[in-house]
């Protein structure tokens, strides 16, 4: 049986979309081999019998450049077909339905199907997100069914119709990866998805600077300036042992006056063995476990309680 790769290369050639070269793959080549054109990609299907025959969603290149423009979703169901099919039918209505795209469907050969929508040609700035938002478009367009195993895999292989599946010949299948629907030539357009993972992405930002807020407490209500024991001991050198619990101090006040992390580091700019990014990662350190203000009696115990401290200015 000759199946013909028109309606399958169509989801490829689209403008602004450079399908050739590509890897692609099959049983005689015993790994990933450049081909050219469709011609070649032919040859390379009938030197392997057509077993277990593949090609890239998107090249190396694609990947690069944060280029998408196809959302493979994978559907398995090992030993339930039947149910295989009821997922496959519920994410097609379901892209259909909200996104007015009938995308292309084909049978794996074995133990699931393949469902693959064209979207607009983007690309993604930076590029290095590409593989979070193509994971996000395969968990909403596929309703969370997506094989786990492929989510976020730009350059990701998707076998040729017309082709066999080796694991289910081995099975005592018939094997053969059969197209079931075409596309219908309607492009997905990415930009809703974009804006609800970047709403995501703000609301993800938020939960985590709450959390963060919640592991510290204020140092008093209406607190506005730190101790004058914390304030003089920044002008003095805080090196070894209770200089740098002192320094430990110095943080614990800022941040429970809701300073950020950024803000506290630069305050021991006039420390010798001063460095940005070291001092940042102690006081997001601090931040992290949580650090009370120091009791004025262990400041007292460090050798940095002012004899003239002004009563009201402490905690």
């Amino acid at each position: 049986m000759t199946i013909s790769l028109s309606p399958f290369l169509s989801l490829f050639e689209r403008p602004g979309i450079a399908v050739w070269p590509r890897k692609a793959m099959g049983f005689a080549t015993k790994g990933q081999v450049v081909v050219n054109d469709s011609a070649e990609l032919q040859e390379l299907t009938e030197a392997s019998d057509r077993l277990d025959c593949f090609i890239q969603t998107h090249t190396a290149e694609d990947r690069a450049r944060g280029l998408l423009y196809l959302v493979f979703i994978d559907i398995d169901c090992p030993g339930d077909l039947a149910r295989a099919e009821k997922v496959k039918d519920r994410v097609v209505i379901h892209i259909k339905k909200e996104y007015e795209v009938k995308p292309y469907c084909q049978f794996s050969g074995f133990k699931g199907y393949h469902v693959l929508v064209p979207t607009k040609p983007t690309q993604i700035s930076p590029p290095s997100m590409a593989p979070e938002f193509l994971k996000f478009c395969q968990l909403e367009l596929s309703k969370g069914y997506c094989d786990p195993q492929l989510l976020g895999d730009v350059v990701r292989l998707v076998r040729i119709p017309g082709t066999y599946n080796s694991k289910a010949i081995r099975a005592g299948m018939d094997g053969l990866v059969t197209p079931i629907q075409e596309w219908d030539g309607r492009e997905l357009d990415p930009g809703l998805l974009w804006e609800e993972i970047r709403l995501f992405k703000l609301e993800e930002k938020l939960h985590h600077q709450r959390k963060r807020q919640k592991m510290i407490k204020p140092a008093a209500r209406g607190a506005k300036q730190p101790r004058p024991c914390i304030m003089r001991a920044l002008q003095h050198p805080l090196q070894e042992g209770m200089g740098h619990l002192m320094r430990l101090a110095i943080a614990a006040e800022y941040l429970n006056m809701g300073k950020e992390p950024s803000e506290v580091a630069p305050l021991f700019e006039n420390q010798s063995d001063y460095d940005y990014n070291k001092s940042l990662y102690y006081v997001e350190d601090a931040q992290k476990r949580g650090y009370k203000p120091f009791k004025c009696k262990t400041i007292q115990s460090l050798g940095y309680c002012l004899p003239d401290c002004k009563k009201e200015a402490l905690l």
